[in-house]
Formats: C-alpha cells, sequence, structure tokens
C-alpha cells in the first residue's frame, strides 16, 4: 500500500501537468498571437506599400481596435474602394487577412454636348484625368469646375451630369454630359421690401455688379454663385449693423430677359424692427472693474443697436486681455431680444483663459537680412507677456523696413501651456535698383538718368546710392549713404555729396556740396531729423538778355543750411499702400557759416483710403515759403519750382510759377498744391496699376498772386514690372495761357531695373 501511494502521485502529478498544458496552450491560441499577415486582391498596388500601413505585427496579439485602425489607414491610401479584414485561427495562433478591392482605373473620359466652350478647355479645369485612379470625390469636383467654367464665360443656367462605366480588366469609363445655358450678363439687380435702405445703399453693400460701361475691364454683370450667396450675407450684416436684428434676406431670385441674353437678380427682404440696444453688461473673468472696461466700449444703450460696433468692443475687449498676457481669452457676445419694447440686451462674456509668455522667436526666410536687423525692430522679446498690440505693431514696424515683400507672424504652441512661441517668416525683396529713366523739357531738353541704390548693404540695412543725370543741359551726380539704425538705436546717420549743373535758356547754375544727417524716432510712427548742409552755388555763363533777377544772383556763393524734420507715417504697406497718412513739416534756416542769409518751412502731407472695391483715393497737398533775411535775396536755387511730375502735373519743370520774358522759370517764393488721385490696380498678379488725377497748385512771389489756381487732369499707370517700376503719367492743362507759351499736354515718363 505505501509503494503505491508514490506512483498514484506521480500519475496524478502527470495528469494535471498535462491538464495545465492544454489549458495554457487553449489560452494561448483564444489570446491571438498573429502568426501570419496575408494581403488578398492587391494587383496594381504593391504588398510592402500596404504592409507599411499595417499596425498589427507578426508574433504580437491581434487587437480589434488596431485591425479597425489598420482597416482605416489602407483604406486612406486611396488606391482601394473597399477593404476587408479576417481573423482565422490556426494551431499556434491566429492568422490575419486583408483582402482589398481596387479602385479601377479611368480608362477614358468623354465629354457631350459642349459646343460653345471647347472639351480641351474642359478638361484644364477638371480633376480627374486619364490612367489615374478613380475617385469619386474628384469625379463630382469636376462636376462643379465644369459649372463654374461656364459661370466665367457667362453662361446662365448650365447643367452638368455624370456616368461611371466599368469595363473589363478594372478599367473605367467617366462620362460628363453638359447642357449649355445661354449668354448673358447681369444688367439689372432688383431689391423688394427693403424700407429702410435704398436700393443704391444694398448695391453698394454687394459684390456682384450690374453689367456697366467698363465691364471688360471690372468683369462687372459676371453671375457667380458663390459670390451671390456671400451677398446674402453682405445684405443681412448691413441690416444688422441698423438695428433690424430679425431681417431676413431670401434666396435670390435669377431670372432672364426675353431675348435670354441678360441676366435680373431679385433679392427679397423682409426687414422687420428697428431694435435698440436695451443693456450692456460684461460678465465672466473681470480683471479690473466693469466700468473701467466699459469706457474703452463704443455701443451706448439707448441707441440703435449696431452689430459693427459690437464686433469692434469685442475686439478692442480681446486686445485689452491680449495685451495683459491672456492670449487665448474668449469674448462671446450674448443677446437677449426684448420683443415688446424692441431692445437687445448685450452680455459680453469673458473667459480669459491662462496668461501666457513669450517663448523662442525664431526668424525664417532671411537670406541677405541679418537677424539683428529684423529683431531690433520688435516690440516683443523672448520672456515678454504676451501682448497681440506689440506683436501688430512688430510686423508694422518690420515692413515698414521696406526689406521684405512680406512678413508673417505665426504663434505655436510650446512644451508649456503658458508659453507661446513665434515663428517669423519673411520674404525679402530686391532691396538694390539700378534705375534708368528718360524725358524732355523745354528748361533742360533730353534727359537721361542712371541710379545705383542698395537698401540692405551687407545684410545690414544700410542704405546707399549714387545717381547720375545726363542731359543737353544739365550734368549732376550725387552719393549718399545712411545707417537708419547706429549701433542698433533709434538714432540714425548719414551723409550725401553731390555736384549738380543745370543749363538754363539764359543762364548756368551749379551747386557742389554735401549734407550730414542724424535722426531719432519718437514714437512708432514719428521720427525728427536734423540735416546740415554746406554748399557752393554758382550762377554762371549769364546771357546779356537776361532778366535782371538772374543778372544780380551772379557769381559764387556759400549756403550753410540747417533743417529740422518732423515726420508722422501711418502708411500701412510702402509697396502698396491702401490707407494711412504721411505728414511732414520742415522748417530750414542759412545763414552762419556762409554767404546766404534766409529762412523756410514747408508741410506736405499725402493721405489714403479704400474706395468701393480695389479703388484707393490718394489726396496729397503741400504749402511752403521761403524767404529772405539780412537784406539779402532767396537764391535761384532755393526757390520753388512748381510744375512737373513731383509737384503739378500737366505743366512743364516750373511753369506753373513765376517766368521772365524771356520765358525763364525763376521759381517762387511762396506756393501750394493739391492732387486728387483714384488708382485701380488693373492686375495684381503683375503689379499693374492705373490712375486718373486732379492736380492744382502754383507758385508765387506773394499771397496776393495764389489766385487763380492753375489745374490739371490726366491718368498714368504704374508697373512694378520684372525689369522695375516703370512710371507713365500724362497731364491736359485745363487753364492754358498761350501768351506764356505753355503746353496743353505734358508727358512723364520714367523706368528702372532691380536687383
Amino acid at each position: 500500500m505505501g509503494a503505491k501511494k508514490p506512483r498514484r502521485k506521480r500519475l496524478l502529478f502527470l495528469s494535471c501537468s498535462l491538464v495545465f498544458l492544454v489549458m495554457v496552450t487553449s489560452a494561448w491560441a483564444q489570446q491571438g498571437i498573429i502568426r501570419e499577415i496575408i494581403i488578398l486582391g492587391n494587383e496594381r498596388v504593391n504588398k510592402d506599400v500596404i504592409v507599411n500601413e499595417i499596425r498589427s505585427k507578426v508574433g504580437e496579439a491581434v487587437s480589434r481596435k488596431v485591425l479597425r485602425d489598420d482597416v482605416t489607414s489602407v483604406f486612406g491610401l486611396g488606391y482601394f474602394r473597399d477593404v476587408q479584414v479576417d481573423v482565422s485561427e490556426r494551431p499556434d495562433g491566429v492568422a490575419v487577412t486583408f483582402v482589398v478591392m481596387e479602385k479601377p482605373s479611368v480608362e477614358d473620359i468623354v465629354i457631350s454636348g459642349n459646343v460653345k466652350i471647347g472639351r480641351e478647355e474642359i478638361e484644364e479645369v477638371i480633376e480627374i484625368k486619364r490612367d489615374a485612379l478613380l475617385d469619386m470625390d474628384k469625379v463630382a469636383s469636376s462636376v462643379e469646375q465644369i459649372k463654374k467654367l461656364y459661370t466665367s464665360k457667362n453662361y446662365y443656367g448650365n447643367e452638368v451630369g455624370y456616368t461611371v462605366d466599368v469595363i473589363p480588366g478594372n478599367r473605367a469609363v467617366v462620362s460628363f454630359d453638359v447642357k449649355e445655358g445661354v449668354k448673358g450678363r447681369i444688367t439689372e439687380i432688383q431689391f423688394v421690401g427693403n424700407k429702410a435702405v435704398s436700393d443704391r445703399k444694398l448695391r453698394k453693400a454687394i459684390k456682384t455688379k450690374e453689367k456697366g460701361w467698363f465691364w471688360f475691364v471690372t468683369k462687372y454683370g459676371t453671375l457667380e454663385m458663390d459670390i451671390l450667396e456671400v451677398d446674402r450675407s453682405r445684405l443681412r450684416s448691413l441690416y444688422l449693423d441698423r438695428g433690424y436684428v430679425k431681417v431676413k434676406v431670401n434666396e435670390p431670385e435669377i431670372t432672364l430677359s426675353k431675348d435670354k441674353k441678360n441676366i435680373i437678380i431679385t433679392f427679397k427682404i423682409e426687414e422687420g424692427e428697428q431694435y435698440k440696444l436695451g443693456s450692456l453688461d460684461i460678465a465672466g473673468d473681470i480683471l479690473t472693474t466693469k466700468e473701467e472696461l466699459r469706457k474703452g466700449l463704443k455701443a451706448r444703450t439707448g441707441k440703435i443697436y449696431r452689430s459693427s460696433v459690437v464686433q469692434k468692443d469685442v475686439l478692442w475687449l480681446s486686445d485689452y486681455y491680449a495685451d495683459k498676457g491672456y492670449a487665448n481669452v474668449d469674448i462671446a457676445p450674448l443677446t437677449r431680444l426684448d420683443e415688446e419694447e424692441k431692445l437687445v440686451h448685450l452680455v459680453l462674456r469673458v473667459e480669459k483663459g491662462e496668461q501666457v509668455y513669450f517663448g523662442r522667436i525664431e526668424i525664417k526666410g532671411n537670406t541677405k537680412t541679418r537677424d539683428k536687423v529684423i529683431r531690433r525692430e520688435l516690440k516683443v522679446a523672448e520672456g515678454d507677456l504676451y501682448s497681440s498690440t506689440a506683436l501688430r505693431k512688430s510686423r508694422q514696424r518690420v515692413m515698414r523696413t521696406q526689406l521684405f515683400k512680406e512678413a508673417d507672424f505665426a504663434l505655436n504652441p510650446a512644451e508649456r501651456k503658458d508659453v507661446v512661441d513665434v515663428d517669423i517668416r519673411v520674404e525679402e525683396t530686391e532691396t538694390g535698383a539700378l534705375q534708368f529713366g528718360g524725358g524732355w523739357s523745354s528748361v533742360f531738353g533730353l534727359v537721361g538718368v542712371v541710379s545705383l541704390s542698395q537698401r540692405n548693404l551687407l545684410g545690414r540695412g544700410y542704405r546707399a546710392y549714387a545717381k547720375v543725370e545726363v542731359g543737353e543741359k544739365m550734368g549732376n551726380f550725387r552719393l549718399g549713404f545712411t545707417d537708419p539704425r547706429v549701433l542698433d538705436t533709434p538714432l540714425s546717420a548719414g551723409f550725401g555729396l553731390f555736384n549738380e549743373r543745370r543749363e538754363y535758356s539764359t543762364y548756368q547754375a551749379r551747386q557742389t556740396g554735401g549734407d550730414l544727417s542724424l535722426g531719432r524716432e519718437i514714437t512708432d510712427d514719428i521720427r525728427v531729423d536734423a540735416i546740415y548742409l554746406l554748399q557752393r552755388v554758382e550762377i554762371f555763363d549769364v546771357d546779356a538778355n537776361a532778366s535782371n533777377i538772374i543778372k544780380e544772383q551772379e557769381g559764387t556763393s556759400t549756403t550753410s543750411e540747417l533743417t529740422l524734420r518732423l515726420t508722422r507715417n501711418t502708411i500701412d504697406n510702402v509697396f502698396n499702400p491702401t490707407k494711412g497718412s504721411d505728414l511732414r513739416l520742415e522748417g530750414s534756416i542759412a545763414g552762419p557759416g556762409g554767404d546766404n542769409y534766409f529762412y523756410r518751412g514747408a508741410v506736405k502731407a499725402i493721405w489714403y483710403h479704400p474706395l468701393i472695391g480695389d479703388f484707393v483715393l490718394r489726396l496729397r497737398g503741400s504749402v511752403g515759403m521761403v524767404e529772405a533775411y539780412n537784406d539779402d535775396e532767396v537764391p535761384l536755387v532755393e526757390k520753388f519750382y512748381i510744375g512737373g511730375i513731383r509737384t503739378l502735373r500737366g505743366f512743364e519743370y516750373g511753369w506753373a510759377g513765376p517766368i521772365d520774358e524771356n520765358q525763364e522759370p525763376l521759381g517762387a517764393l511762396k506756393f501750394i498744391t493739391f492732387s486728387t488721385e483714384v488708382i485701380y490696380p488693373l492686375s495684381k498678379a503683375i503689379g499693374l496699376k492705373a490712375h486718373v488725377f486732379y492736380d492744382a497748385g502754383k507758385g508765387v512771389d506773394d499771397w496776393e498772386d495764389i489766385t487763380p489756381i492753375r489745374h490739371a487732369v490726366g491718368f498714368g499707370f504704374r508697373w512694378y514690372s520684372p525689369v522695375g517700376p516703370i512710371n507713365i503719367d500724362w497731364g491736359y492743362n485745363l487753364d492754358l495761357d498761350e501768351e506764356r507759351g505753355e503746353k496743353q499736354t505734358v508727358w512723364d515718363v520714367s523706368f528702372g531695373v532691380q536687383y
């Protein structure tokens, strides 16, 4: 009995071990260890391309979630119209099989029904291509592109259908059937139901325009459905900004004239009642007091509710919080309507989020310009509290250097939630210029100009130039250098050298000398400059028939002159200005250290303002005077010569001021000029602009003679061409004085080469 017990124990042990082994093996199989991955159905697509998208791996446990992700990833390759997965058990684990069904490739594209637009032009706009994999999204998109093509050519009422036929060999034929509409332009836009707002103001608010006189340039009269939908929002916004908070703008009705050549669009409007602002409150995270915050808001209770004012207040609050480091502040305008009293109760709810600091500031795209030239213009620094205003001003300052076509400030989250990195990507512009110009005037004859300039010398932002003007009656040379930020401070310094000779009909004048300048920024928009000039002035070869004014100044003299200039510049873009102003005040005094004694003052202003669409208004005005003292006379070269491209177009140089009996411009002691110019970009892509202008002004020796003012109108073109800026102006004298020998029209042309 004793001997059997150990044997029974061994048998029991072996039995238990066998059961345990079977249980472990069964559990291993049930756990689903992947032993093989099989790909089926692929013919054109390489197996490795599919396997690379699969996260499931041999030797790892099978996972339903991972398999679902694998199917999504394989399908996302875009090569298959269906992807299935199967898991089968094996003695040692499982086998995973992916079954794919490849998309057919496009065998042919058939276009039918098109008569007015050729097949080649349609094929250029459709996204589906021959021999490419069939993509139904691209087929549907191609239908819309064909419709847009017809609409762009003023065909209305077009219909486009499609069919896809699969042929043997897993190939497909895509057919587009076009039903062409009639050709026409919008000749009338009607508004129905509007009482509070006139048709004229509604037409002004929308982008869709009626066909006009210059439709071939402006493309007015073209019907574009996507723009028409945007116009509905524009009309609604116009009413919301006038207190009509329940306005409805219905789907515009599009009809054709009887001859089916003209399009008529009708907007039906349900204005509703006008509402006023009943109450205004600020809730949520208040940094200071509500009363303090309300001081910065423009919306006022009891006044007409205006959505644009509310939007500005939201932006102001956003900037207020962002300037204190809350970059992710959220301002939600919540409104409640009082139907009986016709009031809007407004609550601006603030969620300030976390305070944020500037982290890494990285500059990219500057291949020629050194980093410090950009960094010294920034109003932000690494570690500073976040400020949206400082960031905006930084971009303005970088653009104002005139070294870059564009500067993009992008914010990127850092590892820490309270830090934001700044990536500054700049696109450098051509800062070197080799310019050639030419022209003719009765004063100087044929003139040629060559100038070489560089606004970014050595990549340090230094400015240098050399200019030569040579003509039948003139020869000028100028050389200069300026450091706009001496030792990276707000100070600027520079010098210039010159030798200029001009031959007039009865005398010649030569100016030889140089100048030193020192300037400083006062604010981001205001700066002050001081310029000291020392020059020798020669009046020689005076004709015997010259006027006494000229004869009295024959000889050589020295001018020692100090000028102070105050400038305020808020123009938005130096290359393509659309808004802002440039105001300059300057005063000069000449005397000690020289032979000429006079003082001079001038005010010059330029103002840009956007008009309808892409039209921009440019106003320019200037007034000035120069007077002698110490019993002296004002030198001829220091007077104001009014007339020409820089002062009064339509007149030759100096001819809108005093002239003597020999028709010699004498220059004026006082002047005033004014110019109105409307600019329109003919092509933004190539930088071509056209403008029309009205210029007025006059140069006199006594303010009593300032009237009648001289006038001129004209037109011109500015083209920032691949070979440099080209300027063409034509002016027409509106009050021709034939006795003075004036010309009725004057052309001015110049061109240059950029590098």
